[in-house]
């Protein structure tokens, strides 16, 4: 599948970085840009408070110098500032209004003028409550003004002002700098950003066309890892992983199909050979009764491994709460055994019991019996007449040891690690004359995984059997 440039992880995740790292400068900017905004206020603050003191200094401490002469010296001292300086006269505290204005040509008449509650609210204002604010007057200044209050004798307010002129250009030309370095940072970001990520990325890139290269035809393959630490390693790691399991499934599978198909084919084709031959001319009754009597002996034997097939099928599908059924294990020994009877004084063996004790588990009965009678099975099937099959239940701490022996033909040390796949047969030349599908021990080895249990399989060829099953108890 070809991924759109528009589409891709790699320009998801460069726009996502631009975003946030576009927030992120956004904010530092606005942070960066009200402080130092603040700390020109709190700047021109100071020098209100000193062009207004140096105001008043001059007014009480030079005899015969009126409130005229005195603004009019501070201007010229502050000239550079180029303050608006007026001293407002209140009328009495009854009264509550402003008496007089005095101000030089600086100002003009009318202009300049405040809220009369914020004079009185200045004149008793102290050090810690001085009032400044910031104003518009278009009459003496394009900018907005900003403002000082300097409670005097009187009652009188000292009121000075300075043009923010030159403050918002500073804060202008400071604007314009971060917002072009902010979006030069955003291209170096951007950039160095999707250069970054695409190199983080390339390892996926590398999975993905590996990935799409691996089929079920050729699942041998494997993605490059390179000893990678990080999660894109881990993620390598894993789809390895998986890989090996499914070519290990794909291969049982494959095995499987064969086996089945191997199985079903030989007593067809024994069938169908059979038939031939008896059509090929006149025989006689005997003749005709032995072939259909090898042909029902055939078809007994498909329907064994189809009823084996299809039990394997249904307990794979198995809903697992079925095995968290109390069973007593003692009781469904004891019915297997009693259950084959009639086989055992036929073929002549003698069944012991050891000590078989009350055993309960979780699980699932009818596979519990399953499970039991295939390996029994077994020991009846391959120990010749005049044999002995052991079996017992014993208690060992808190585990059930369920043990099931015999006196038969044993297993090779070849052949023993194989006995659990399906269709494997000891011996091939006799698995006709046994009646065994090789399906037995593969259905067993199921029950007992399902269970949680360990199965262990001794043998001695031309000694016997033992096969031994731990489970935990309730």
């Amino acid at each position: 599948m070809k991924i759109k440039r528009f589409q891709s992880l790699s320009f998801k995740l460069t726009v996502w970085y631009i975003v946030i790292l576009g927030v992120i400068v956004v904010l530092a900017g606005v942070f960066l840009y009200q402080g130092f905004k603040d700390s020109l206020i709190r700047e021109l603050d100071g020098v209100l408070l000193e062009i207004a003191d140096e105001t008043s200094e001059i007014y009480s401490r030079t005899r015969g110098v009126t409130w005229e002469e005195a603004i009019r010296r501070a201007e010229a001292r502050f000239l550079t500032h180029r303050p608006f300086i007026q001293l407002i006269a209140l009328a009495g505290e009854g009264e509550r209004r402003v008496e007089s204005i005095i101000h030089t040509n600086r100002i003009p008449e009318g202009a300049f003028r405040l809220d009369k509650r914020l004079y009185y609210s200045a004149d008793k204002s102290d050090l810690d409550t001085l009032v400044f604010d910031t104003v518009e007057e278009a009459q003496i200044s394009t900018f907005p003004l900003r403002v000082f209050l300097l409670p005097v004798r009187g009652p009188n307010v000292l009121q000075v002002g300075i043009s923010l002129d030159s403050t918002m250009k500073d804060l202008n030309r400071l604007l314009i700098v971060m917002i072009l370095a902010g979006f030069g940072l955003l291209l170096f970001a951007s950039l160095g950003g999707s250069f970054i990520i695409n190199r983080a990325l390339h390892p996926v890139k590398s999975v993905v066309n590996t990935a799409q290269q691996i089929t079920a035809d050729d699942l041998s393959m494997r993605i490059e890892v390179k000893h990678r630490q990080d999660e894109v390693g881990a993620l390598v790691a894993t789809l390895n992983e998986m890989i090996a399991r499914l070519e290990k499934s794909v291969n049982k599978i494959r095995q499987f199909s064969g086996d089945v198909s191997h199985e079903l084919r030989t007593p067809l084709t024994i069938i169908r050979g059979e038939v031939e031959v008896l059509l090929r001319k006149d025989r006689e009754a005997s003749e005709y009764i032995n072939t259909l009597n090898s042909v029902l002996e055939e078809s007994h034997r498909m329907e064994k491994i189809i009823d084996d097939l299809l039990f394997l099928s249904r307990i794979e599908a198995l809903n697992r709460a079925r095995l968290n059924q109390t069973v007593h294990l003692d009781e469904i020994l004891t019915t297997v055994v009693e259950s084959r009877e009639t086989v055992i004084r036929k073929q002549d063996l003698k069944c012991e019991a050891g000590e078989i004790a009350e055993i309960r588990i979780k699980g699932s009965g009818d596979l519990l019996e399953r499970m039991i009678a295939n390996v029994l099975d077994n020991a009846l099937r391959y120990t010749p007449a005049g044999g002995r099959i052991l079996y017992s239940l014993k208690k060992i701490g808190n585990t059930a040891h369920l043990e099931i022996s015999d006196t038969g033909i044993g297993i090779s040390d070849e052949a023993l690690p194989f006995i659990f796949d399906r269709f494997y047969v000891v011996d091939k030349s006799r698995s006709k004359e046994t009646g065994g599908s090789g399906l037995g021990l593969s259905i067993v080895k199921w029950i007992v995984d399902s269970h949680d249990a360990r199965i262990e399989v001794k043998s001695d060829e031309g000694e016997g059997t033992s096969v031994r099953i731990f489970f935990s108890l309730v």
